[in-house]
């Protein structure tokens, strides 16, 4: 398997009537070759923010290989469309929250993923995301747009305080919620 064989199987899900289930289906099939998977992407770090991490980008559909090391935790975070995360390696947390008014979040659950899982998240849905354990979490991200040139939000893991994307605020942000005890409890 190489990265333009993932492109291919997941080129024809774009447009299928349900774009999620059909990216879903080809995860499920993924899962029984997860060292291909990482072998096909072993050329990419999955490191240095979205644009290293990218492998393929279309108006319907983005694939991403990120990689968060032990410890690392994202700031709260929209993807301005629906999003499917495969994990390859190591021990991802993700919190999800639930979307109160215009700005707010509410804390709605928690799911570990591990090697094998596979998390769909709806447009909608806010995350955050983090390595726990000891070696990196490393998954093969699909998303249902351009997720880099895509409207699309973060929130200060301090204040909650909802802003547009902005990358060269971003990594500030996940540094300071790295450093917290815990994803923001709102």
């Amino acid at each position: 398997m190489h990265a333009h064989d993932l492109v291919a199987r997941f080129s024809g899900t774009a447009n299928s009537s349900d774009s999620m289930a059909a990216v879903r289906a080809v995860l499920e099939e993924l899962k029984e070759d997860l060292d291909g998977v990482a072998d096909a992407l072993s050329y990419l770090s999955g490191t240095g923010g979205n644009c290293a991490q990218a492998f393929f980008r279309s108006p319907t559909l983005s694939l991403l290989k990120v990689s968060f090391p032990s410890g690392r935790r994202t700031p709260p975070h929209d993807h301005g469309t629906w999003a499917s995360i495969l994990v390859l390696s190591g021990k991802e947390k993700n919190t999800l929250y639930r979307r109160e008014g215009d700005t707010g979040l509410k804390r709605v659950s928690e799911v570990v993923l591990e090697r094998g899982s596979i998390l769909p998240m709806r447009a909608e849905a806010v995350h955050v995301a983090e390595c726990i354990g000891d070696q990196p979490a490393v998954g093969l991200h699909v998303y249902g747009a351009n997720v880099l040139d895509t409207e699309r939000y973060m929130w200060d893991p301090d204040s909650l305080v909802r802003q547009p994307l902005d990358w060269t605020k971003y990594e500030s942000l996940a540094q300071r919620a790295s450093k917290e005890a815990s994803a923001p409890l709102c």
